[in-house]
């Protein structure tokens, strides 16, 4: 009885400290640059119970004499389908560039770019530049942009094709199939890069 009691207590501690397992969802895209492959392109999603963590992360070279390498990782989590916060690094030739944070409050989100805060918005955030890799906006006329820290405006041209128009002048053109990206466009005025999903 004493060994019984024994085995049984080991089992009823593992099956309460278990939680929720995770799903894990990701892809991999190539990057091209006017029709020449420039590096690569990762999205990642973690589901564990309500929580959700995004990972984005780009790495491309390009130049003719001699090669820059670009370095971009956003890591978005959200709890509940409600943005949470984001952190955004880039790293040129190996060397951080640029670093931001954006954290929900309670009851808005502020950025955070070194030592300057920035109030941004007070509207709890449920799509964003993220997630939109894992979900089509079917039904959705905006998406947050971590990046910029606004809502843009999204619009359908076609079946299952989506554009945004970037403050920055250049636009975004997201392609789905079975509700997840198969091609992204980013067209600027001088160049355009793509993005083609890995079969």
């Amino acid at each position: 009885m004493k060994k019984s009691i024994l085995l049984i207590v080991p089992m009823a501690i593992g099956l309460l400290s278990a939680g929720p397992a995770a799903k894990v969802n990701q892809h991999t895209y190539d990057v091209s640059l006017d029709g020449r492959q420039i590096g690569t392109y990762h999205v990642n999603r973690t589901d564990i119970g309500e929580a959700s963590t995004f990972r984005v992360e780009t790495s491309t070279s390009a130049g003719l004499i001699r090669p820059i390498e670009h370095t971009f990782i956003m890591m978005s989590s959200y709890n509940d389908s409600k943005l949470i916060s984001s952190d955004m690094k880039t790293w040129v030739n190996q060397e951080l560039e640029s670093s931001s944070l954006i954290q929900w409050d309670g009851s808005q989100y502020i950025k955070q770019e070194g030592e300057l805060l920035t109030e941004i918005c007070s509207d709890a955030v449920d799509f964003s530049s993220a997630t939109v890799f894992f979900s089509e906006p079917s039904d959705r006329t905006t998406v947050f942009y971590e990046k910029y820290g606004k809502e843009l405006n999204v619009q359908k041209t076609d079946s299952h094709t989506y554009e945004v128009k970037l403050p920055n002048g250049g636009v975004e053109r997201y392609s789905y199939a079975k509700g997840e990206v198969t091609e992204v466009q980013f067209v600027q005025s001088f160049a355009t890069i793509t993005l083609r999903k890995q079969s």
